[in-house]
């Protein structure tokens, strides 16, 4: 006898999503800073990439309306602070409500409003100093007409813990704000373009624990870009065009950065079961500082899915950006992001393998400041397994997670995070 293969409801997915938003502060808190120059809501890898609702990191079972839960979970982390040589290890408790809607559950709408929010207050078990209040919250705007198409996005994410790259704040609450807006025309059948602005702002709080862990101090930065781009369908599945884009962003530490980038995009959509959209080119900066050296670098994104069949899916995303280093004074970071995620779904439930992997270049931004401090890398690299499953007639979500990270180069650590956690919809 062949047993039916159970496959999740749109319960079971948003159940699933809502207990990852629980730990995602404690799991991503150490790539704050190389996260946060990734906060343009356009683009390969951003929210909205081509203008819609991305359909690489989204899923469609999440549409149906208002949804609405809570969850708790408790995750172990073996060195909190980060340390190379003293690791200190504690239980974190969270608890979370999570809120999502869309205006159009069934897609197709003129007019598109989809907004989430999920506030996490988490508490330490050994020591105080290490509770937060973090959230995460978004909202976009989505309006199609015959020919023209806009687009606007606002968010804001708040993580806490230690940072691989501002180590010396300690445990911290970063917060970062993004916010777009972007047009895009239908010139013929094959060929459109697009406008589009976006800001960003980085912030990392006050340090709870910077004076009991000896934490120094880091310095946020701000930011705006705008960005020209056109596209040609060469065939239904396959376009491509050029990109054209012009940033500033600002800091105590770097002063002015002015880039220019010129870059060329595509996406292919091989079949029903593989997307591929990817971009390729070169950013030229200039620093406001004293006697700082004009910054050529390569530029590249990539998002990846393939649905190999009804039981596994593959997914990959690269990633690169220049931002200001929020510890060392005249120094950017040129960093690039690579992650890439395997899952099976089960009986009942899923079971996922991924990797990701930061390597974050520090390159000088001017003459001033330390001259003894010599050019340094990092490259931070993880590995997660995770287990997920619905209970009580999909009621109920469970997950866990069992993540190890290692740090290379100018600063050496390795981390052990143990997830687990209960989520259910109302």
């Amino acid at each position: 006898m062949f047993a039916l293969r159970r496959f999740p409801s749109s319960a079971a997915v948003y159940l699933t999503a809502s207990a990852v938003v629980l730990t995602a502060g404690l799991l991503n808190a150490q790539n704050f800073t190389a996260r946060s120059v990734y906060l343009g809501p356009f683009g390969v890898n951003g929210p909205l990439p081509f203008g819609v609702f991305s359909e690489f990191g989204g899923s469609s079972e999440l549409k149906g309306g208002l949804s609405y839960g809570a969850g708790l979970a408790s995750t172990y982390v073996s060195n909190v602070l980060l340390s190379e040589d003293d690791p200190e290890s504690d239980v974190f408790f969270s608890v979370s409500p999570t809120l999502s809607y869309t205006s159009d559950p069934e897609g197709g709408a003129e007019v598109a409003l989809s907004a989430n929010y999920a506030p996490a207050a988490s508490a330490s078990l050994n020591n105080s100093d290490f509770n937060s209040f973090d959230q995460s919250g978004n909202v976009s705007l989505i309006i199609s007409g015959s020919r023209t198409t806009i687009s606007a996005f606002a968010g804001i994410s708040q993580v806490s813990g230690a940072d691989s790259l501002a180590v010396s704040k300690g445990f911290f609450t970063g917060t970062a704000i993004s916010l777009g807006l972007q047009a895009g025309y239908q010139l013929a059948p094959r060929t459109s373009v697009s406008a589009g602005v976006s800001s960003a702002i980085t912030d990392y709080g006050d340090g709870s624990a910077s004076e009991s862990s000896g934490g120094g101090s880091a310095v946020g930065f701000n930011g705006y870009s705008f960005n020209l781009a056109a596209s040609w369908a060469a065939t239904a599945r396959f376009s491509f065009g050029p990109s054209l884009n012009y940033s500033v962003s600002n800091s105590d530490n770097t002063g002015v950065i002015n880039s220019w980038g010129l870059s060329a995009v595509g996406s292919y959509k091989v079949s029903e079961k593989i997307n591929v959209a990817a971009s390729i080119g070169g950013q030229y900066s200039d620093y406001s500082e004293a006697g700082a050296q004009l910054g050529l670098s390569p530029t590249g994104s990539l998002n990846a899915n393939y649905q190999i069949d009804e039981l596994w899916s593959w997914s990959s995303n690269i990633q690169s950006g220049l931002t200001p280093s929020p510890t060392k004074r005249n120094y950017v970071i040129n960093g690039w992001s690579i992650s890439s995620n395997l899952s099976r779904q089960l009986l009942i439930g899923s079971v996922g393998l991924g990797i990701s992997m930061d390597f974050s270049n520090f390159e000088r931004a001017g003459v001033t400041g330390n001259p003894k401090i010599p050019l340094a890398s990092q490259q931070n690299i993880g590995l997660t397994l995770n287990y997920s499953r619905p209970l009580f007639r999909d009621r109920v979500g469970f997950t866990s997670s069992l993540r190890y990270t290692t740090n290379y180069g100018d600063f050496e650590y390795s981390q052990l995070q143990l997830n687990a956690g209960l989520s259910m919809a109302f």
